[in-house]
């Protein structure tokens, strides 16, 4: 049985209504959609595919997403959704999958789990993964994290930095820097911060 189907079993809540997020559409319930190759790289589905995508996730585990509304059920559904989005076929259902994992898991708090919703969705969808990180977690409260989840951060933007700089996005590398200086002053590792400091200051440095 698949986790989100034995969340359902567990958290045997009614279905709770949320506005659509960025997400995918419908499964073939009727039998007759056709799904594009795995190999096919294509843009995030429509708004109007996310609605349908998430009525599609709510018919099959009614009430899964409610529990995502509570910091530890979110910290719990950011990591299962990911999982289980790596076997769905519905184009539009996995990428509402993993935006919701990706949602909740700025919510705890969890970079780490972030940075693999983005990267798993950038290898079946088109869109500019670097700046949906980057994005993202700057919505982490950084001074609310325990250091350990912080250190965790910091590893993941500078991660990411390295990633911007490779494609010549000095401005988001500089950035995804300044994440992970105050994720590591955060943890209170000083040896890091002080080199992704260095590393920020040989970025910034005029020509």
């Amino acid at each position: 049985m698949h986790r989100l189907a034995c969340l359902v079993l567990v958290f045997a809540v009614p279905a709770v209504a949320d506005e659509p997020l960025a997400v995918d559409a419908p499964p073939a319930r009727l039998g007759v959609r056709q799904f594009p190759d795995a190999a096919v790289i294509d843009g995030p589905p429509s708004a109007r595919e996310l609605i349908d995508a998430r009525e599609e996730f709510e018919a099959r585990y009614p009430g899964v997403l409610a529990r995502g509304r509570t910091s530890a059920g979110a910290a719990v559904l950011a990591d299962v959704l990911i999982d289980e989005a790596a076997a769905e076929a519905d184009r539009a259902v996995k990428w509402l999958m993993l935006a919701e994992a990706r949602r909740m898991a700025v919510a705890s708090g969890n970079a780490a789990a972030v940075d693999r919703a983005i990267l798993q969705a950038s290898a079946t969808y088109e869109f500019d993964a670097i700046d949906e990180e980057l994005r993202s977690l700057k919505e982490i409260p950084v001074r609310l994290l325990a250091p350990q989840r912080a250190a965790v951060f910091a590893e993941v933007a500078e991660k990411l930095a390295g990633r911007a700089e490779s494609d010549g996005r000095i401005n988001e590398a500089v950035t995804a820097l300044d994440l992970a200086i105050r994720g590591w002053q955060r943890a209170g590792h000083v040896p890091a911060a002080r080199k992704a400091a260095a590393r920020y200051q040989e970025l910034t440095a005029s020509p």
